[in-house]
């Protein structure tokens, strides 16, 4: 990390609010180039009908049309990786490996791996029925034409798992994110011990050991945790206002900590863009970042949030579908960017500042003038 991010982090750490990230420079650079490349050898390796499968507008709403659901609950377009050949899910995962860091991959592709596993759980018990499950049940979608455009994106969409990528000019958005796991640790098997998510799982849940009594009753928001994550697909406006504790009132282990789970979320991406996603989280304040808890009976679900500005995490482990008893090994987890989801924030500001888009501005305020 270089001295002033370092500065950066130490200032926030003990307590004094930073300006937003706006107003500076990053000492950070996206690796814009490297993920066009990747998503134009992508398209490229395509057949001219998958070509024209994969590849919608930029405003195409397919670009927000995600799941966690299974492939036999939610209809998803693009390509999938059933359809592609060999090669082809190379240059996929060329692209995948293109914007995420080594441990975000491993996530991604260790939760397409549990699909497969799941896939054959479920054909042991219904062999005859239309597969839900499997690393073939995932799509990749590219949103305006990266060879062209300095706006566009990709998407990676399938079961417990969505990327939303947007690049704009020289900067990359990288949320909403959803990941999740089921199970969450695999409890027989080859793989038996397995788990995808578990430092987001063990982190949160050291934290929250770490407060005291005081600050665990402000923390706690419901006995209770919900059925599921609040800010899923198509509800990631439902959290308007921060609840449970701040971190103005934390020590600063536990800030360090709370920091710590936060970097879990955004270095599942790239080394440069884990470290925007960071200045854009911190600089906005870390003591106006809160966390909540639910669910305080031992071997019951739980859940936990962090909100603040410009970042909303959530996180639960439930009981896995259909049940409400057993072991808690279902996790869904959601990583967002208030007023930042899909690069909105990147797009209206590339729209103000971009000479081209300035210039039609002018243009047809000019026709108005002669009307």
């Amino acid at each position: 990390m270089k001295p002033i991010t370092l500065f950066a982090h130490a200032i926030v750490l003990l307590g004094v609010s930073v300006s937003s990230g706006q107003d500076k420079e990053s000492q950070h650079q996206a690796p814009v180039a490297e993920i066009r490349q990747a998503a134009v050898a992508f398209l490229q390796s395509l057949r001219p009908e998958l070509r024209e499968q994969a590849m919608f507008a930029m405003d195409d709403k397919e670009r927000r049309a995600w799941s966690n659901l299974p492939a036999t609950s939610f209809k998803r377009e693009g390509v999938s990786f059933k359809e592609m050949s060999s090669e082809q899910r190379s240059f996929a995962h060329q692209l995948l490996q293109s914007t995420l860091s080594s441990q975000g991959y491993l996530k991604t592709t260790g939760i397409m791996h549990v699909d497969e596993l799941l896939k054959s759980m479920a054909e042991e018990r219904r062999p005859n029925r239309t597969p839900m499950f499997g690393h073939d049940l995932y799509w990749i979608g590219i949103f305006g034409d990266p060879e062209k455009d300095d706006s566009w994106g990709w998407q990676l969409d399938g079961h417990h798992l969505a990327l939303n990528i947007t690049v704009v000019g020289d900067e990359v958005s990288v949320r909403p994110q959803f990941m999740g796991s089921d199970p969450a640790r695999l409890p027989e098997g080859t793989y038996a011990g397995w788990k995808v998510q578990g430092a987001e799982d063990e982190k949160g849940k050291q934290f929250y050991a770490l407060l005291d009594e005081d600050q665990r009753a402000k923390a706690t928001i419901a006995e209770v945790a919900p059925r599921d994550v609040i800010t899923g697909p198509t509800r990631g406006d439902q959290l308007k206002q921060p609840t449970g504790l701040p971190a103005s009132e934390l020590n600063d282990t536990q800030r360090r900590m709370l920091v710590s789970l936060i970097e879990e979320y955004a270095h599942n991406y790239e080394h440069d863009i884990a470290h925007i996603q960071m200045e854009r989280i911190l600089e906005s304040g870390l003591d106006k970042i809160h966390f909540a808890w639910a669910g305080t009976s031992e071997g019951k679900p739980y859940y936990y949030r962090i909100h603040g500005p410009t970042v909303i995490i959530e996180f639960d482990n439930h009981f896995p579908p259909g049940r409400s008893s057993g072991p808690v090994n279902h996790i869904h987890t959601v990583f967002r960017e208030p007023g930042n989801d899909y690069g909105e924030d990147l797009l209206r500001k590339h729209l103000m500042e971009s000479p081209h888009h300035q210039d039609h501005q002018h243009d047809h305020e000019h026709e108005h003038e002669h009307e």
